[in-house]
């Protein structure tokens, strides 16, 4: 069970996509919140856990720009764990402190990614996760209604607005252009999460949301939903690796903010229902399948 004692730090979108999954679920039934608390703090501390006992081998993996520019997953866990412990214990510090450090955390880690990687730039360091990498901070704003952090939420909000207009071109280019390696294309995934998290985002940080911006993140992330689904079984076409864990979140926030958006905009009819159930079991069937597909990688015997 050598992957039990040392997993890959790419694990921790899976712990991402098994949280975020919960709280989508808890919002049709409360008990759903707490299974994937559990399920992804399993996750989560066998993360940590292999990340102390093997620190140098968490130290080569991070100077592997793919793995680099994934591991923001690992802080917007953090942050996402924190703001629900603020919501339990009503804004104890302990709370506060740890949201501030996973932030921190993550942007002490686009400053390494920038450093090590774009400002010598090579495309052989471009991949679709630079989504999760320059956006993925947008966690911040998601999570301050419990951090109360919503001036700084609202710049981020912004900031990684105009950050998803410039990568994307990037990330297109590097995937249809170029090319990827088989072994890296699931990473395709991450192309439908930024402008979805940013749907979620600007709900959740701005007291009166626009209604031309929220129509406009809608459309916009949901064509870039549709374009990665209709890719999906090639995608899943190969034998399992660690960067399934790719189909994880991606899929869960796509399915989050169209609920929270259809639920801002008060369209409740027939067909954006069934789009949301939908989207919700697909999510929910890439979510049971990769994380199972994990279990089974971390404690086969070989």
């Amino acid at each position: 069970m050598k992957h039990l004692k040392n997993p890959p730090l790419v694990m921790s979108g899976l712990a991402l996509g098994t949280l975020s999954f919960g709280n989508l679920l808890a919002t049709y039934v409360s008990i759903f919140s707490y299974l994937g608390i559990l399920a992804a703090l399993f996750i989560y501390g066998i993360l940590l856990v292999g990340m102390v006992r093997n620190l140098n081998d968490t130290k080569m993996q991070l100077r592997q720009p793919l793995i680099a520019s994934v591991f923001p997953t690992f802080f917007m866990t953090g942050m996402l764990l924190s703001s629900l412990f603020l919501k339990v214990t009503g804004g104890c510090w302990l709370g506060f402190l740890t949201w501030w450090l996973f932030f921190l955390g993550n942007l002490v880690l686009i400053a390494y990614y920038q450093y090590r990687f774009v400002f010598s730039f090579s495309w052989d360091n471009v991949f679709p996760s630079w989504s999760v990498l320059f956006v993925g901070i947008a966690m911040a704003a998601l999570t301050a209604p419990a951090s109360r952090q919503f001036l700084l939420g609202q710049v981020i909000f912004w900031v990684c607005l105009l950050l998803t207009a410039v990568i994307l071109p990037f990330m297109a280019k590097k995937t249809y252009g170029i090319g990827l390696g088989q072994a890296v294309m699931p990473n395709i995934s991450t192309f439908c999460a930024p402008l979805s998290l940013l749907s979620a985002s600007y709900l959740a940080t701005f007291p009166r949301p626009q209604v031309g911006m929220v129509i406009f993140l809608l459309i916009s992330s949901q064509l870039l939903y549709a374009f990665v689904v209709v890719q999906l079984p090639r995608l899943l076409n190969r034998p399992f690796n660690p960067g399934f864990s790719a189909f994880t979140f991606p899929f869960v926030i796509s399915a989050t903010s169209l609920k929270m958006t259809l639920s801002f905009l008060g369209w409740q009819g027939l067909g954006w229902q069934v789009l949301l159930l939908g989207e919700v079991l697909l999510a929910t069937a890439l979510v049971t399948y990769v994380y199972g597909a994990y279990l089974r990688f971390l404690f086969q015997n070989k």
